[in-house]
Formats: structure tokens, C-alpha cells, sequence
């Protein structure tokens, strides 16, 4: 192995030493219904009520006595609104003294006010009747606590009368971006200039993880001025992000800086892009010192802060669809090194021996993507150390990025 890989660390031995190092504090805060999608609920939820309360129709119709239809079926063409019988839609409750419901198509009104029945029908005692707790019964569990809350948890809480509901807190994650060469998106671009994309990039990560994210301004790579704002940050948040200034450049500051405020976990990982990596916990507080290429920072997000956020949050790290493409290009992979490397995929010609072709999107080399080509993929693969290349024509797994259905 080259010298200058000896010390680098598996990505998972790195993933397992912050997790070890760092316990989030789980809190609760009580948000209305309306405002807790995409939030983790803290306990479990009961109903408060019987739905329906008492009874309801499952359709539109008109409820009847089903002592009338005992012999048969009566002569209804003089039957009376209200005495007789009653209307009654769906999710509707309708008078005690009717037991069973018709359904609307089965019935033809007379002026008069009777109706003409079927010769045949059921109308025995609570046919298309929803009996009393049907949908929720008061004291049922309705969704359980750690459970991810979409429309369909929501919906199903509100049908036991939970106005409000108890969800953990978001984790505060806070994001430096450091260096010199750096300017906001929307400034004049100048030589010797670059966007701070990352804000961007990893700001929304955050969000989309179910984090708080605490964007702090552009910090230029000068030593004092960067402890500075991290001593700044750190009452601040539970995982402080410190992007780029982690590898070996004249400037590269943030990694040394981040051994001496508190304990380093470690310095450069056998994952690539992005292997600088490293970590230290301060405190209660953990620091990261992501890579500052914005395909590596994305990269660091995915196998390293994600589990991190899912751990403050009490739930699994979610796992991409995986789909099998054959690929038309070679995929060559690093003997020392996990990689992920995008892909472009197509729908394949039928008959393949996957419903995908892949074409690896390289970053080095003659025909290289760009980064922002490379964000924009439809797939990602993600190597093993030392696994092999693979050659043109070989079926790979990829791991999804977009909806299948965006793919042609």
C-alpha cells in the first residue's frame, strides 16, 4: 500500500467511531397536525374517540326498518319520508330507529314520496351499516412513537381526534464554509474565484434528513478567524460542519484546528471522493471537516452525517431502490478505495439482460463529468474496498436517485 494511504480508515470503522463517540439529546416539542409531516413522532398515539361515534352508512342510500323486509320485500310505493324511511350518504349517522341501508342505485322515488325497490335485495339489520369504532376505536393505538409521520399517519391520527402531536426535535446541525477562494452564488465571478455551492448543497441535505440547519457566512482560510467561528457555532448546534480546509494545502487549517479544540476520532477515510475527511468530538458536540469539492461534501453527507441525523431522530437510515443496469462503458475502480461514481442510465432494448444500461460519469481523466453533471445523475454505484473493475457489458446494482418513470 502507497505511504500516504496507510493511516486511512474504512468508512464504515469511521461511521462507527462518531456514532460511538456522539449521544444525541432527545427532546419533544408539540407541533399542531398540520405542521408535522416529515417529523418523527415521539410517542405513541391513542384515539380519544369512537369513529364513528355511533354508527354510519357506508354509502349513499336510504336507510330502512329491516323488521319491514322479514316477509320479503313490502310494497314501498306508499312508504313515508322520515317514517319509513330516511336518507342517508356516506359517513352519515341517521335516526336509531332504522337499521340497514339500501343502496341509492337500488332505488327509484316516487312523487309521492314512496319508493319502487328491487325484487331482490338484502336489507337485513346493519347491511351497509359502519357500526359504532369501525374506523377507530377510543384507547386504539393509531401510530406508534419513532414512526415517520406522511399523509397517511396524519390522516389516521386525525381520525381519533389528536389535534396535536408530540414530535422529537430536530437535530441542529450547523454548516461552516471556509476559504478564501470562495464567494455567494450570485456574485460576479472573478478568476481565482468559486461559488459557495455547499451552502446550498448540504443546507438542503440537512432539511431533506429532517435536520435544522444553521448556515453560517463564508469564513476565509485564516486560522484565528476560522477557531473563531467554530467557537462561535458550537453552543449553537449538536453536530457542528466545518466544509473543506481538511486536506494538506498550504491553507488547510480546519483539521488541525479541529484536533486541538477537542478529541480527533480520525483524519482520512478509504472512501473517495472526499477521503479527507475527519472528525473530533468536543464536548457533547461533534465535528465533522467535510471535503470541499461539492461531489465529495455530497458523498460525506451520504455515508457519514445521514446515519448521524437518522440516530438524533430515532429512526433507520432510509436505503435507495436498487435497480440492475448492464454497463456500456468499463467501471474502473481504485484497488484501496470505496468509491461512488454516478451514472447515467437508459431504459434498456428488450431482451437485455437488465431493464438499464449504465454509463459511468468519471471526474478525472479524458472525457471527465463535470461535478455538476455528476449531481444531477440518475444513479449512483458505491464500490467495496478492493472489489474489481468491471467491464463493458457487466450487470451491475445501481442505487437510484430519481423516479424510474423520469428515466427514458
Amino acid at each position: 500500500m502507497r505511504p500516504d494511504l496507510k493511516d486511512l480508515i474504512p468508512k464504515g470503522e469511521a461511521l462507527s467511531r462518531i456514532l460511538s463517540a456522539w449521544t444525541p439529546m432527545r427532546e419533544a416539542e408539540t407541533v399542531p397536525l398540520s405542521e408535522a409531516a416529515g417529523r418523527v413522532l415521539f410517542e405513541d398515539q391513542y384515539a380519544n374517540y369512537n369513529l364513528p361515534v355511533v354508527r354510519a352508512s357506508q354509502m349513499d342510500g336510504i336507510a330502512v326498518k329491516s323488521a319491514q323486509f322479514t316477509e320479503g320485500i313490502p310494497d314501498s310505493s306508499g312508504w313515508k319520508y322520515g317514517e319509513d324511511y330516511v336518507r342517508a350518504d356516506t359517513g352519515d349517522d341517521f335516526p336509531d330507529a332504522f337499521d340497514a341501508v339500501i343502496a341509492i342505485e337500488n332505488v327509484t322515488f316516487l312523487e309521492n314520496g314512496g319508493v319502487i325497490l328491487p325484487e331482490k335485495i338484502n336489507a337485513s339489520k346493519g347491511f351497509n351499516v359502519k357500526p359504532q369504532g369501525a374506523d377507530v376505536r377510543k384507547g386504539s393505538l393509531l401510530c406508534p412513537g419513532g414512526r415517520l409521520l406522511s399523509a397517511r399517519e396524519l390522516a389516521a391520527i386525525a381520525m381519533g381526534g389528536i389535534e396535536n402531536v408530540s414530535v422529537v426535535c430536530r437535530p441542529r446541525v450547523a454548516f461552516l464554509p471556509t476559504g478564501s477562494e470562495l464567494v455567494p452564488v450570485g456574485s460576479e465571478l472573478k478568476r481565482g474565484q468559486n461559488f459557495d455551492t455547499n451552502s446550498i448543497l448540504v443546507g438542503q441535505l440537512l432539511r431533506e434528513m429532517g435536520a435544522e440547519a444553521i448556515l453560517h457566512p463564508i469564513v476565509k482560510d485564516d486560522r484565528e478567524c476560522l477557531r473563531a467561528a467554530i467557537e462561535e457555532l458550537r453552543p449553537l448546534c449538536d453536530i457542528l460542519l466545518v466544509n473543506a480546509g481538511t486536506s494538506k494545502g498550504g491553507e488547510d487549517y480546519c483539521a488541525g484546528l479541529l484536533a486541538e479544540i477537542g478529541t480527533s476520532l480520525f483524519h482520512g477515510v478509504s472512501a473517495v471522493p472526499g477521503r479527507p475527511i475527519s472528525a473530533a468530538v468536543a464536548g457533547d458536540k461533534l465535528i465533522l471537516n467535510l471535503a470541499g469539492p461539492s461531489f465529495a461534501a455530497y458523498y460525506n453527507m451520504d455515508w457519514a452525517v445521514r446515519p448521524l441525523i437518522c440516530k438524533a431522530l430515532g429512526i433507520p437510515v432510509p436505503e435507495r431502490m436498487r435497480v440492475k443496469a448492464v454497463l456500456s462503458q468499463p467501471l474502473h475502480l481504485p484497488p484501496f478505495f470505496s468509491i461512488m461514481i454516478s451514472l447515467r442510465l437508459k431504459k434498456a432494448e428488450a431482451g437485455a439482460p437488465a431493464p438499464y444500461t449504465a454509463e459511468p460519469l468519471s471526474l478525472r481523466g479524458s472525457g471527465a463529468a463535470g461535478s455538476a453533471e455528476a449531481l444531477t445523475a440518475d444513479a449512483l454505484y458505491i464500490s467495496s474496498p478492493g472489489e474489481k473493475s468491471h467491464s463493458c457489458g457487466d450487470v451491475i446494482e445501481a442505487e437510484l436517485l430519481r423516479n424510474p418513470a423520469e428515466i427514458s
